[in-house]
């Protein structure tokens, strides 16, 4: 049996435990978060914090984006500014000077250079000739679009009158478009005449 020393012993070893284990289990408590979903003060303090510079950073970011990113035009910007752009290619007018400038001035790439070789020829033959053509675009349509370039189709019909007075028929055709942003507007890339 053991003596009254050693029930004395374990007792005390056993109140020590209980001490101790209340010791951790507080100490334990103070490091994780409270059961009960509330924040600690330490927590409350520092998440107005973080929450400022998560906005600062966010409105940094946007204004990055907003400045670096190209802009992106709408399905109606795109069939405005074709429709501008192939209504003056399709009318002519012979005492317009200035309106093969205004041409090379809607465009861009391959159509700007091809433009640019004939644009002296073009205002001669409408010149001499007299001619006086007026068009119009009767439809545009998007049909895909490539980053910020898109492929339009286009129906116009144009009715030209030349200096002997002879009036033609309208003629109606059918074209495919490409416009491409440059300069922060939307210019013809190419074109090409389906029929």
């Amino acid at each position: 049996m053991p003596s009254d020393r050693h029930l004395a012993a374990l007792r005390a070893a056993r109140v020590e435990r209980r001490t101790r284990r209340g010791e951790l289990d507080t100490v334990l408590a103070e490091q994780r978060p409270p059961s009960s979903g509330e924040p600690t003060r330490g927590r409350r303090r520092s998440l107005p914090i973080v929450f400022a510079v998560l906005s600062v950073v966010l409105a940094g970011v946007a204004v990055w984006q907003y400045l670096v990113a190209p802009h992106h035009y709408s399905d109606a910007e795109y069939v405005s500014a074709t429709t501008d752009r192939v209504r003056l290619l399709v009318e002519a007018d012979s005492d317009d000077q200035g309106r093969a400038e205004r041409i090379l001035s809607g465009a861009t790439g391959a159509f700007h250079d091809s433009f640019a070789q004939s644009a002296d020829a073009y205002t001669q033959f409408v010149a001499s000739a007299r001619t006086s053509g007026v068009g119009s675009v009767d439809g545009v349509g998007l049909a895909r679009r490539e980053g910020d370039s898109a492929l339009m189709l286009v129906a116009a019909s144009v009715r030209v009158a030349t200096s002997t007075g002879q009036d033609e028929a309208p003629a109606a055709f059918r074209m495919r478009v490409l416009m491409t942003p440059e300069d922060g507007e939307l210019k013809i890339a190419a074109v090409e005449v389906l029929g």
